[in-house]
């Protein structure tokens, strides 16, 4: 029989990968917040492994394991799953999304005796959109302790469209104290190349079709006519980054500059932040320039409008319609020829965000971890004790 540790059986999240995203983020944060408090937070990944800090989010202290599977559905891959929760003393699955809630499941229920407490986050809509894919899903969500959307829009969608059966919303947090309009911009104009007046128009986000970078640059070549002066970045990367650099290279006024390591120095140094998005639920990206004090141009998507409402329903930003390069550009150069518009929704984001602190998030995942754990820490003692004898 394998060993087991007998006490604070490990949470493991489980996820696709640790490219740069809101959804892979979110893993890392509540993983290292587990470690710090003193439980033991792992990563597993079953498509893509950690590659390197260049191209995917720093684990840092957080244990990754890869735990690789087949295209396709892979039977393999769930009995994987089931032999390393027995190896690992594995007491809480936190799966992200609805292929990681499948496998999951699926895993759970073969475990029989050391079935792990599953949660599910949704951070986004379901990857395959069948009838199947709904079914399973659905029938995945039967074996889960919690079921979490991180936005009212998203949750609802899933509930009413049949993926769930309900959905509790655990909205995405920020870190207050990291994000904050306090602290230096990491001399990004001087990185840059740009006098420090030269306002920076930011874009943060991987380079995916549903965050429609072909707008930015689109809206970029719009707002240059008007306003010369202003320089836009994009930062990230993804399987698009190539065909857009070729888009915008004769647009010497549009910056790609990769994966960002301290994205709040670069939205501190921003004058507006874009995200025109075709869907959001909760996008990460947003809510730390908010917190950042950076007035934002988003697209009317998602959870979007409800994170700019404000606690007070006095707007904290712009929205513009999806697929609308032009309205993208109206709201920027409206933001730069108005510095009085811009302080008045930078104060109101500042103080919209305080209502999704990470502090927040933190409390309501780490309940669902401490009471899955002292119900396997109590299956623990008990097996051991029936060994011993």
């Amino acid at each position: 029989m394998l060993d087991r540790p007998t006490e604070s059986p490990s949470v493991v999240h489980l996820l696709s990968g640790l490219e740069v995203g809101g959804k892979e983020r979110a893993a890392l944060r509540l993983a290292r917040r587990g470690i710090r408090v003193g439980d033991r937070h792992e990563l597993w990944l079953f498509d893509t492994p950690y590659r390197s800090p260049g191209s995917d989010l720093d684990p840092g202290p957080v244990p990754v394991r890869f735990v690789p599977r087949r295209p396709g559905w892979d039977f393999r891959f769930v009995g994987y799953l089931v032999r390393r929760f027995h190896r690992f003393g594995v007491g809480v699955i936190h799966a992200y999304n609805d292929t990681a809630l499948c496998y999951a499941a699926m895993a759970c229920a073969l475990a029989q005796s050391w079935a792990p407490k599953l949660i599910a986050t949704f951070h986004t809509w379901p990857t395959h959109g069948t009838l199947a894919a709904k079914i399973s899903t659905r029938l995945a969500a039967s074996r889960a302790t919690a079921l979490t959307a991180v936005s009212d829009d998203l949750a609802a969608r899933l509930v009413t469209a049949g993926w769930l059966p309900h959905c509790q919303i655990i909205r995405n947090g920020v870190d207050l104290d990291e994000f904050s309009p306090n602290g230096d911009d990491g001399g990004w104009h001087g990185r840059l190349g740009l006098a420090r007046d030269r306002p920076l128009i930011v874009h943060l986000a991987r380079f995916d079709p549903v965050k429609r970078h072909v707008d930015v640059i689109e809206a970029a070549g719009l707002v240059h006519a008007v306003c010369p002066d202003a320089v836009f970045v994009l930062a990230g990367e993804g399987p698009l980054q190539a065909e857009m650099r070729r888009k915008a290279a004769s647009m010497p006024f549009i910056r790609f500059v990769g994966n960002v390591a301290e994205p709040a120095a670069l939205l501190r140094a921003a004058s507006v932040f874009m995200l025109p998005s075709l869907d959001e639920a909760a996008p990460l990206a947003l809510l730390e320039a908010m917190a950042c004090a950076c007035p934002a141009v988003c697209t009317n998507v998602g959870g979007i409008p409800a994170i700019l409402a404000g606690p007070d329903g006095r707007p904290a930003g712009i929205l513009v319609p999806a697929c609308s390069p032009a309205d993208l550009a109206s709201a920027v150069v409206q933001f730069l020829r108005s510095p009085s518009l811009r302080a008045q929704l930078s104060d109101r984001a500042r103080r919209a965000v305080g209502q999704f602190s990470f502090e927040r998030e933190w409390g309501e995942y780490s309940a669902f971890y401490r009471s899955s754990t002292e119900r396997v820490n109590k299956v623990n003692r008990k097996v051991s004790a029936m060994h011993q004898n």
